[in-house]
Parts: structure tokens; C-alpha cells; sequence
């Protein structure tokens, strides 16, 4: 049986119009029956006048009298899936890892490990662009948070970046690894 998700029911207008034309025991007797089935308080509230709290407490009794009509099934409305994300190959995850304490070294004008830090920032847009990898899913995978990538992908002039930080400026090609 799929799973509903029980929002914004409404009752057919003959429930409402058969709400007007009960008494007591049999209004609280009809309403007990639509709780039974499934309606939400709600849907049941708005249909027979009563607040969702009456409707309720009237649902919690077992009635003494029987409704002579049929009670309406609720729609149901299958719940989305959980979206699925797309994880790195383990080709793409392996080398980032390898790569990642060399490219963490990397500082100001220095060119020590500057030839791996680039690989692994490019190695980031290929996964982030071409295998379709968010940049949260690979920070996770990483062990760093989603900003720290964004500002690698940012400073290497791979993402674009709104505002007028220095900070996020690209690196100047004669720092670059050759």
C-alpha cells in the first residue's frame, strides 16, 4: 500500500449539506464514522460547523447511534520519494582524499604542492559540473564544509562570485603551477 499524506481535504457537498440535517447523537455519530475512515479534523471541522478540537474530542467516544449513510473515502495523494543524490565515483572521491592534504598546504604565493592544489580544484569542478555532485554531498565526503569549496572553486576562477570581498579574487596567473 503506498503511503498518503493527509492535507487539505475537503469534504463533498453532501456531506455538508447532510451535516445540516442531523441532530446531536447523529452528527456526532457521523463524525466519528468520517474519523474512522481516515478524514482529517480539519476537513471535518469545516464541514460540520465545529471546531477541529470538538471534532476531536467527539471522535475519541464510540457512539450509541447508527448513521442510515454511506461516509466518503479521502482522496489519497501519494508522498514524494526522498530525492536520491549523486555521490562522486570512488575514482574521483579516492584522488580528492589523496590529494587533499597537499592541496591544504598550499599558501599566498607559495608553489610548493601549488601543481596538486590545482588538480584538486579542478579534480572539485569535475565532480561538482560534470559528474553532478553537489558541493554539500562532497563536502561531507571531503570532510570540510560546503563554503571552504566554494571558496576554492571561487579563488582558482571556477566559480563565479557575487560581492566585492578581495578575499574570493582570483589567483594571479603568475602564481599559478606551470
Amino acid at each position: 500500500m503506498a503511503e498518503i499524506t493527509k492535507t487539505q481535504h475537503t469534504l463533498p457537498n453532501e456531506v455538508v449539506e447532510t451535516f445540516s440535517t442531523l441532530d446531536n447523537a447523529s452528527r456526532n455519530a457521523y463524525i466519528y464514522a468520517l474519523r474512522s475512515k481516515g478524514w482529517t479534523l480539519q476537513s471535518i471541522a469545516d464541514a460540520s460547523g465545529v471546531t477541529r478540537e470538538r471534532v476531536r474530542q467527539i471522535a475519541l467516544r464510540q457512539p450509541n447511534t447508527e448513521i442510515p449513510f454511506s461516509v466518503p473515502t479521502p482522496p489519497e495523494k501519494p508522498v514524494s520519494q526522498p530525492r536520491e543524490f549523486v555521490e562522486p565515483t570512488d575514482r574521483t572521491l579516492n584522488r580528492l582524499l589523496e590529494l587533499q592534504p597537499l592541496a591544504q598546504q598550499v599558501r599566498g604565493k607559495g608553489t610548493r604542492f601549488r601543481a596538486e592544489a590545482e588538480e584538486y580544484t579542478n579534480l572539485l569542478h569535475y565532480a561538482h559540473t560534470v559528474e553532478g555532485v553537489t558541493l554539500y554531498r562532497l563536502a561531507k565526503r571531503l570532510g570540510v564544509t560546503h563554503g571552504a569549496l566554494r571558496f576554492r572553486l571561487a579563488r582558482y576562477g571556477l566559480k563565479a562570485h557575487e560581492g566585492t570581498s578581495r578575499v574570493y579574487t582570483p589567483i594571479m596567473e603568475k602564481n599559478r603551477a606551470r
